[in-house]
């Protein structure tokens, strides 16, 4: 009779069936700036529990993933963060991305995704509406 002495030491696994995101978190959170950690638990990650917002949050987490990109082609990838920030702050698409483009708690959320995850502070406003305008509507 043979016993198994070291079975229950195994460590359980994390749970990654409950958390649908949870890679794309953990290979952000390799090159996102630790300060501000909380800040992405709070306004973007804290999210993923309500259903509504999960397919948004996955693709917007999926292209900041995409650091590389930032530096490649920044109009390019900036409007393609910008309108996928507006779907995932306004699910239910009340405002057309012209009207995004000019929201100002638009403008600040984006503002605050460069700083969040880039620790990019010094994206001005003139820099954001370049970027934006450049590939028009």
């Amino acid at each position: 009779m043979s016993w198994d002495i070291f079975g229950n030491l195994r460590k359980p696994k994390k749970g990654k069936e409950d958390d649908p995101i949870g890679d794309v978190v953990e290979s952000i959170e390799r090159f996102a700036p630790r300060q501000y950690c909380a800040e992405r638990e709070l306004y973007f990650y804290n999210y993923k529990i309500m259903r509504q917002y999960l397919k948004p949050l996955s693709k917007l987490l999926e292209t900041l993933k995409q650091k590389d990109r930032l530096e490649n082609e920044p109009a390019v990838f900036a409007r393609e963060v910008f309108f996928q920030l507006k779907e995932f702050y306004d699910p239910m698409d009340r405002l057309s991305r012209s009207e995004a483009m000019q929201d100002r708690g638009m403008i600040e959320k984006f503002k605050e995704i460069f700083r969040f995850f880039y620790n990019r502070k010094e994206v001005s406003e003139k820099e954001i509406h370049a970027w934006l305008k450049e590939g028009g509507e």
